[in-house]
């Protein structure tokens, strides 16, 4: 795992996990384990030796660094990784009938309700053998966010980012706001 040195943001999973993460879901039901397309359907048209993978991660750097990642994995596995990337608002704006059209075998989403939702509609597939394997390498909290409604996984976290709440000193002086300590 790697630790944020300031300590502000949650600890994601190290490349080495990733790649393991990748590699055992492969194995085990021949998909990246990220949000898992349901099952049954099939969008590298049954090649066992290609995975297609939906993306909205567009933008040049993180579309660079998830590039080298599947050449690592395809190197390690010899299954090739076919991403089909669209910009992040169409992905967005699209992903309910994507899903429910032709998906690819995975794709990428984000945790929590946003993943509940498509889980709780049959849209997602569980990937708890997965989680058998790679489980010990995740926090509580990106477990639980890992869940749907049910109980059973559904995807496998990434990268996390940080969400802050900024203030500027001087209006809380000049209202006489007190600087919550607590979130109650």
């Amino acid at each position: 795992m790697h630790h944020s040195p300031s300590g502000l943001s949650l600890p994601g999973p190290s490349r080495r996990t990733l790649l393991r993460g990748i590699g055992g879901a492969a194995a085990l039901s021949a998909a990246v384990p990220l949000l898992s397309a349901c099952a049954g359907s099939s969008g590298s048209g049954g090649d066992s030796k290609t995975v297609s993978l939906g993306s909205n991660a567009s933008d040049a750097v993180p579309k660079k660094a998830f590039a080298d990642i599947y050449a690592a994995f395809q190197k390690k596995d010899g299954i090739k990784v076919a991403v089909n990337t669209k910009d992040h608002n169409t992905f967005q704006e699209q992903i309910n009938s994507y899903l429910q059209g032709t998906p690819d075998d995975v794709f990428t989403w984000f945790a929590g309700y946003r993943m509940q939702f498509f889980a709780a509609k049959g849209l997602a597939s569980p990937i708890d053998d997965v989680w058998q394997t790679i489980g010990a390498n995740f926090p509580d909290a990106m477990k639980q966010l890992s869940k749907g409604e049910d109980g059973k996984y559904y995807f496998v976290p990434l990268y996390t980012y940080p969400w802050a709440i900024f203030y500027r000193k001087s209006v809380f002086q000049q209202h006489g706001y007190k600087v919550p300590t607590t979130w109650d």
